[in-house]
């Protein structure tokens, strides 16, 4: 009897999860990307002890920064078992270790169409698992960093061929690295592995894979998994019923009293009816004439020299309206000429923010409140593409962007305990 009871809440608890999945799908798929992945590309060799050596390379684009420019980001990483985290670019500032995360510090913000190249690397422990499928072999699996809210167009991972046995999936060898091609989609994963024998680095049981070298659930008596069984037809629509059943005993009360005491707000005058409203941001922006690093001419459009990748804007500050001359003429989103200098523009932003309004009630006016809040959802959701810094709760599962700080979402209390990585960048 308890074997059937476990087995029809496996079915409920499998329902519920596909639920909830299609609903976090269907709520990414509704948000527009604020950035996209140009290139990522990861070199791994195998050091003598079996641990990893690992570089990274990222071109990371902002494609929209009404949100914020992009300061920083939380990019997932294997495991907590690393060391000697080491910043390769002059794009970084600082990282911050976090276990399995990497909080990435940039060395300014990055705006709308910029591009930001970050390098760095570090010492990889804990990736084999020794006897995993054959006997006398030792295999490494590897699944980079994924983004729920943006696009990767190239993603490359160079590992070490030297000894190797087999690997998958397929890929092509070049100047002895083993290079797996391919691209990723929003949300998309790309998993790899290498097998060797197991005398050919210095393999460790204690150093193996902290995710165990089953991929069967092989778990206790009590809580064991059993493949074997079959689950029929009748069982499966009852798990339907029965997860139906369970979401209306939850929240049919919930819902009840939410409107009730909706109703009753609204009928003392107390509610409030939402709106939007126009929000219009106007940066006056003034470029070089000429790269001031490397003397070559601006190209319109361009916020970045096309050949050292140096910034060309010279300055770039927020105008009121009272500030500039025919603000009429800045009210739509897009880069506008301004003045006669024919190198200074008014980069317009327009966004639409929800405000409350009070409600009328027996010819007299009272509001809850005098304040225009933005919904905390609605921001999070715009500002966070796969991030882990909202006050709101956005979470992904292995990369951040910046943003939330400027919007005054950022919680200092997420970047206590990272253990701070300087950069090793010359000094200037």
């Amino acid at each position: 009897m308890n074997r059937r009871m476990n087995k029809a809440g496996r079915i409920i608890a499998a329902f519920a999860a596909a639920l909830l999945c299609l609903i976090m799908t269907t709520a990414v798929a509704f948000a527009a990307p604020t950035d996209e992945i140009l290139d990522f590309t990861i070199k791994v060799d195998v050091n003598p002890d079996a641990s990893l050596e690992m570089t990274y390379h990222i071109d990371w684009k902002v494609l929209d920064d009404s949100i914020g420019e992009l300061e920083w980001i939380d990019l997932g990483v294997p495991n907590k078992h690393h060391e000697n985290i080491t910043a390769l670019s002059d794009t970084i500032d600082h990282i911050d270790d976090n276990g399995s995360k990497l909080a990435i510090y940039l060395d300014r913000g990055y705006g709308e169409d910029e591009t930001v190249s970050v390098d760095f690397s570090m010492t990889q422990d804990h990736m084999y698992q020794i006897d995993k499928y054959v006997e006398g072999e030792t295999v490494y699996t590897f699944t980079p960093a994924w983004f729920d809210g943006m696009d990767v167009d190239n993603l490359t991972i160079k590992w070490n061929a030297e000894n190797a046995g087999a690997w998958q999936p397929d890929c092509y060898e070049e100047d002895g690295y083993l290079v797996f091609n391919t691209s990723l989609g929003s949300g998309d994963r790309f998993t790899m592995s290498v097998t060797y024998p197991n005398d050919a680095f210095g393999f460790d049981v204690s150093r193996q894979s902290d995710s165990g070298g089953s991929d069967d659930f092989d778990w206790d008596e009590d809580n064991s998994w059993d493949y074997e069984e079959e689950i029929t037809p009748w069982e499966i629509i009852g798990g339907i019923f029965g997860l139906i059943f369970a979401f209306g005993i939850i929240f049919a009360p919930i819902y009840a009293i939410f409107k009730m005491i909706k109703f009753l707000a609204e009928g003392l005058g107390f509610g409030s009816s939402r709106t939007m409203e126009k929000k219009i941001t106007r940066t006056k922006i003034t470029y070089y004439d000429h790269c001031p690093s490397c003397g070559a001419a601006r190209e319109e459009g361009k916020d970045s020299c096309p050949y050292c990748g140096r910034s060309m804007i010279k300055s770039k500050e927020v105008v009121e309206e009272s500030q500039i001359e025919k603000p009429e003429q800045y009210t739509k989103k897009g880069t506008y000429r301004y003045g006669d200098s024919p190198n200074t523009y008014i980069r317009v932003n327009v966004i639409n923010v929800p405000v409350s309004r009070p409600r009328s009630t027996g010819g007299s006016h009272r509001s809850g409140g005098g304040s225009h809040h933005s919904s905390c959802a609605s921001s999070c959701a715009s500002s966070c593409a796969c991030a882990s810094s909202c006050a709101c709760a956005c979470a992904c599962a292995s990369s951040g962007r910046a943003g939330c700080s400027v919007k005054d979402f950022f919680k200092e209390s997420i970047h206590e305990g990272r253990v701070k990585v300087e950069s090793k960048r010359p000094e200037k």
